[in-house]
């Protein structure tokens, strides 16, 4: 016999109900579940800090949100709190200039927020998750 941890949402029956969707948290089961993914194009100013880019999320609560971006033409991703590096050694650390601060939302919306310290314009691509709420 398996054990696990289960919390159902209010109305359901925690012994009773299969469907990862009608659990808040089942140990069984993924613990986030993806309403909503997508992906947004935007072109970053050069040499500007605190540039923050609008997503609406169409959900009736504030949802949590998962991203990653990557430059233009580059090969690796990164996430909130991080940059895209270049080159790296125990001695040397080169950039692409595009850091991502974080990411925030609201009743509406998405908020992505970036520096770009590099002096010419980046495009850059955000792959975004949106997380369904716990009720």
């Amino acid at each position: 016999m398996s054990q696990k941890i289960a919390v159902s949402k209010i109305g359901e029956d925690v012994l009773s109900v299969s469907d990862p969707n009608d659990f808040i948290f089942n140990s069984l089961f993924n613990t986030f579940k993806i309403i909503l993914s997508g992906t947004k194009s935007h072109t970053l100013a050069a040499s500007t800090n605190n540039q923050t880019i609008t997503q609406a999320h169409g959900q009736d609560f504030i949802p949590l949100i998962s991203a990653f971006v990557i430059v233009d033409g580059e090969t690796q991703v990164f996430i909130p709190n991080g940059y895209g590096v270049l080159v790296a050694s125990a001695k040397v650390l080169i950039t692409n200039g595009v850091f991502f601060n974080y990411i925030e939302a609201d009743e509406d919306n998405i908020y992505f927020n970036f520096n770009n310290t590099n002096g010419s314009s980046k495009d850059i691509i955000i792959r975004f998750f949106v997380l369904e709420g716990i009720e």
